[in-house]
Order: structure tokens, then sequence, then C-alpha cells
């Protein structure tokens, strides 16, 4: 039922679909299906709680190399990708999927973060300015991961984890120049692996 709300979410839009159109699309009485989820907004929130957790669990990760995250992350799009296209592109649209789309952009913007982690003494005010550097990198993760799934760069898999890697390592490198960071290793350790990153 779950795989079917997805397909009619993405064929008639995140916000013009109701809960008709999926009681059409499994054909089953409408009642049924609000005895598994009471509201729209039940389904809804199952659906993108299941895909969030699924880039949580790849968050948890360690970290495998420049451009590794991303392919990972295409990786679920292209094996579920009607659902993270609409986490991706459309929740953002409606303040009933808004906070998904918050939970979505605060979770990529965490997997930026310890590539500009200020040092543990580091002011406040750096402190939110690396956070900033983090988040404002956060669309180009977004667009490079749609044209990812949709395989609409022109680019291989290896090649795009290659650029997508050489650009994180550019703009980690000259985030933490713009902003005064001293020189730092890599965001991992292979003793002590970070969560999984970009």
């Amino acid at each position: 039922m779950l795989d079917a709300a997805v397909r009619v979410f993405a064929e008639k839009g995140l916000h013009n679909t109701t809960m008709q159109d999926i009681a059409d699309r499994v054909c089953m009485a409408k009642i049924l299906i609000y005895r598994l989820y009471p509201s729209r907004q039940a389904l809804i929130d199952a659906l993108f709680s299941d895909i969030l957790g699924e880039i949580e669990t790849i968050a948890a990760q360690p970290w495998r190399g420049y451009g590794s995250g991303m392919a990972t992350l295409i990786g679920l799009g292209r094996a579920r990708p009607a659902l993270l296209l609409l986490l991706l592109r459309e929740a953002r649209g409606h303040p009933e999927t808004l906070p998904w789309a918050t939970a979505c952009d605060t979770l990529l913007a965490g997997l930026a973060e310890p590539f500009v982690a200020p040092p543990a003494e580091a002011s406040d005010e750096l402190k939110a300015a690396c956070a900033q550097a983090a988040r404002t990198f956060m669309p180009f993760i977004v667009e490079a991961c749609i044209a990812g799934i949709e395989d609409r760069d022109g680019m291989t898999d290896v090649a795009r984890a290659q650029w997508f890697g050489a650009i994180v390592l550019a703009w980690r490198t000259a985030t933490r120049t713009a902003l005064g960071l001293p020189d730092a290793p890599e965001p991992y350790s292979l003793l002590n692996p970070l969560p999984h990153a970009f």
C-alpha cells in the first residue's frame, strides 16, 4: 500500500493527492486506508519517516572518502527514487511536509559539518559561522543528488563520485581558509571513524 501511495504522490503531486486517489490505486475502500493511517498526514509521516531513517542509517556509517556519501545517497535514491525525490523536491512546498524537508536538510547539512568543524576552543561566533557554511552547501548537495538519481548529469557513477568529492574538498579548503580555521586532519580517522560524511 505504501509503494502505491508513493506512486500516486509522484504522479499527482504530493499536495494534490487525496486519500481517495490512493484508495482507487490499490482498489481498497478509503475507510480501510484510514484504519491503517488515520489521516493523510499520518500516511505522509510514515513515508518520510521511513526514507529519513534510511538516510540516518547512511549517515551513521564510517566515512569512506570524498564523494562516497553522495554515491551512497544516490544509490538509495535509485532504489527508492519516487519517495526520495518527493522528499528532496516537493516536501518544501507545503506546511504539512515542511518539517520533513527541514529534518532532511538538517541531516544533510550535518553530513557536511565535519569538513568545516571548528576547533573545540572556538568562539560561539566561529562555531555558528561553520554551521552556516555547512547549511549553505546543502542546496548543492540536494541538487547533485537529484541529478544523480535521475542520471541526467551525463556522468558515470564513478566520475560523479570523483567530481563531487573534488568539489567537497575544494569547498572544505576554501571555507576553512575564509573562516580562518586552522589546518585540520580529514574528517575521519581509520582508528576512530566519525559518522559518514560526503
